[in-house]
Order: structure tokens, then C-alpha cells, then sequence
């Protein structure tokens, strides 16, 4: 029988791969996004749904030629896709204040890497 140690390892090297990009904040007024922002964070906490938040940092021809700015996007378990739906159904955000992307994370940075091979 292997020991606790032995189990947090075989654990800890274990990819999660089920993290869904939601949505998208897309109001241009950083008090509008981040009011947008608020909102959809206290009803997904109230629906317990787990989220994350990952800043996509725009290309740097992006920043210089189209002014663009770093873009909040909002990932979820895809277990929990269908709560979430609910949640943004009932606060009837428009296309001008949440763009919605539902596709699968292509976050690398979700599982824990012991070092170890």
C-alpha cells in the first residue's frame, strides 16, 4: 500500500484538462467592464459556480496599431457549463457588454508539476 506522499505525487502529475473560456468582458470604459466584471462574479459565487479569471495580455502590433487592451475572460469547469448558462441567461448581459466564447481553455498552466518524472 503505498504511503500519503506517494499518492499526492501520482496526484499532482495529473493534467487537468476541463477548463472552458466562458466569456469575454467587452466594454471599452474600464468603469463599465469592471462594474460587468462585479456582477457576473457575484452571481456565478451565489450559483456556486467555480470560475477563474485569465487576462489575455493583446500582441504587441495590437497595442501599438489598434490601441487594444489586455481582455478578461471568465473559465469554468466544463462540469459546470450548464449552471453558468443559467446564471448568464438571468442577468441578460447584451453582445456590447459580454462577448460569449464557450470553448474549450487553452490555458497550459492547469496542472501541477512536481519536478519529478
Amino acid at each position: 500500500m503505498g504511503t500519503r506522499t506517494d499518492i499526492d505525487n501520482m496526484m499532482t502529475r495529473v493534467k487537468v484538462n476541463n477548463e472552458i473560456d466562458l466569456c469575454e468582458i467587452v466594454p471599452k470604459k474600464l468603469k463599465q467592464a469592471e462594474e460587468i466584471r462585479h456582477r457576473i462574479e457575484a452571481a456565478l459565487q451565489y450559483a456556486r459556480v467555480s470560475y477563474f479569471l485569465r487576462w489575455q495580455e493583446p500582441g504587441l502590433l495590437a497595442k501599438i496599431f489598434l490601441k487594444e487592451r489586455p481582455k478578461l475572460v471568465f473559465c469554468i469547469n466544463s462540469a459546470q457549463l450548464d449552471d453558468a448558462m443559467q446564471v448568464f441567461e438571468e442577468l441578460a448581459l447584451t453582445d456590447q457588454e459580454v462577448r460569449m466564447i464557450k470553448e474549450k481553455s487553452r490555458n497550459k498552466y492547469v496542472y501541477a508539476n512536481t519536478g519529478k518524472s
